[in-house]
């Protein structure tokens, strides 16, 4: 019989052998996050390799900068998986380094410039200090749909509240955040009427919501679908977004999938042909971005350019449908475009010198370009009063920009309190919501929108007949609210 010898060690020892005080660590006990394996006859707290081993996880999430309660409540979830979390971690912390590094670089061209012996650009001049990479990884975590939110944790578990299932949720009604899907990559819900998406660890699509025009993509057409069903054909998505009612997927080799109806070539297959499973556009290569809005649909290629296809407008008399292609089609006047955001009747896109640049219908003034207008323009206009913009989101019919300096800007619709401006009044002007700051990310659904701020803290304002907003009652809200 083998024997196993559990080395033991004192509160002193971890704390030198760690770099750890003392003190952090009779805290991190005290408020249950890291509890000793023992405490001999004298009172000596003792630390065995398992306690080590969590503590060793504890510290890199801090490094991440993850505040100590939610790393106790992601640890102490009965769904963590340690070797997952890492990987993850890694992740991260090689994005990190390489900004570290590219920051270093900065200061010894700012050093060189200084004694003469180089002259730098503006833009080496900063450098280091872009943040779109972590923004990009960030846009993976949260989406907003036409009545429900969702987010994936820290552990890959997706939760969503608002309209998550049609027959169980009434208007008015509390939310529930409901778990959905483990092993999650990424989510998208978008424009999605009661439908979303998840990417799963694998590079698998799993969809759920209604299904009534196969817009799943599962090869069925089903009324709703309660249970995450795998979508056919997709086993290295890097991206998927979801239109009213189509969806596009981008593949880690950037080819580009659609399914869905079709009937304004929203597929961009060609044709106006309904698809109930994924087909790839053809001729439609080098993509980086994918995004869906009402019945269009955009992509960004490497390049910088943008490209269409699909119709504009919801088949309203308000928004009848305009400059419909089957095929995708370059905006040509876009260039130097980073990222893009398809709104329901308008398309955003993001130039690299922090511009925002918008086209389609204007009747709410979701162009921001100081007008309303009832016709649709394919002819891209520059946000005015707006500049030094990091990310941008459409909504509905309302924009949303967030700058480096962590403000969030709003134009648009404002019917529902989208603007999150403390009014109900449409703005054809970007203006600032106040309050707002410190903002990492945004996100914005049909007809409400969402902040994540560099705490962590997660702020929603809009639409909330179906607690889409979190632990509110209104049916309605328009200032950010925290929420849950």
């Amino acid at each position: 019989m083998c024997e196993v010898m559990v080395v033991l060690y004192k509160v002193k020892e971890v704390a030198e052998m760690v770099g750890v005080s003392i003190r952090t660590l009779h805290h991190y006990d005290e408020i249950d996050l890291l509890t000793p394996g023992a405490v001999n006859p004298f009172g000596h707290r003792l630390y065995t390799d398992r306690e080590l081993e969590r503590l060793q996880q504890i510290l890199f999430f801090r490094e991440l900068g993850f505040p100590l309660d939610e790393i106790r409540r992601l640890m102490d979830s009965p769904d963590y998986d340690r070797k997952r979390t890492l990987d993850k971690h890694m992740e991260l912390l090689f994005q990190k380094k390489q900004r570290l590094d590219d920051i270093i670089g900065t200061v010894i061209k700012t050093i060189q410039s200084m004694e003469g012996g180089y002259t730098m650009s503006a833009q080496e001049m900063f450098s280091g200090f872009d943040f779109k990479a972590i923004e990009a990884d960030m846009n993976k975590y949260t989406a907003l749909g036409k009545e429900h939110t969702l987010a994936v944790k820290a552990d890959g578990t997706v939760w969503g509240w608002g309209n998550v299932n049609l027959k169980n949720r009434a208007e008015g009604s509390m939310p529930t955040p409901t778990m959905l899907l483990s092993n999650v990559e990424g989510i998208a819900a978008s424009m999605g009427h009661y439908h979303s998406f998840a990417i799963k660890g694998d590079g698998t699509v799993w969809g759920w919501g209604s299904n009534t025009h196969g817009q799943l993509g599962n090869g069925t057409i089903d009324n709703y679908v309660d249970t995450p069903i795998k979508v056919e054909g997709i086993e290295d998505a890097a991206s998927v977004t979801g239109g009213v009612f189509h969806a596009l997927a981008l593949k880690k080799d950037s080819s580009v999938w659609a399914w869905g109806p079709n009937w304004y070539g929203q597929l961009g297959d060609g044709t106006v042909d309904a698809r109930i499973a994924p087909v790839k556009i053809e001729g439609l290569t080098d993509v980086k971005e994918v995004s869906a809005g009402c019945f269009h649909s955009m992509a960004l290629k490497n390049d910088g350019t943008v490209w269409r296809f699909g119709g504009y407008g919801d088949c309203t008399d308000a928004y009848p449908i305009k400059d419909e292609v089957w095929t995708p089609t370059q905006i040509v006047s876009l260039e130097r475009i980073i990222q893009i955001s398809a709104g329901g009747c308008h398309g955003a896109a993001l130039r690299n010198d922090g511009t925002v640049w918008t086209w389609g219908y204007n009747t709410e003034g979701q162009l921001g370009d100081r007008a309303f207008d009832a016709k649709c323009s394919m002819e891209p206009r520059m946000v005015v009063g707006l500049s030094d913009v990091q990310a941008v989101a459409a909504g509905g019919r309302f924009t949303l920009a967030l700058c480096k300096d962590g403000t969030v800007w709003s134009w648009g619709s404002n019917v529902n309190g989208e603007l999150g401006d403390g009014t109900y009044d449409k703005n054809r002007s970007a203006k600032p919501i106040k309050g707002l700051e410190d903002v990492i990310h945004i996100a914005a659904g049909t007809k409400h929108a969402m902040a994540i701020k560099k705490d962590g803290s997660v702020w929603l304002w809009g639409r909330n007949a179906h607690g889409q907003l979190g632990d509110i009652v209104e049916t309605s809200c328009n200032v950010p609210v925290k929420s849950f």
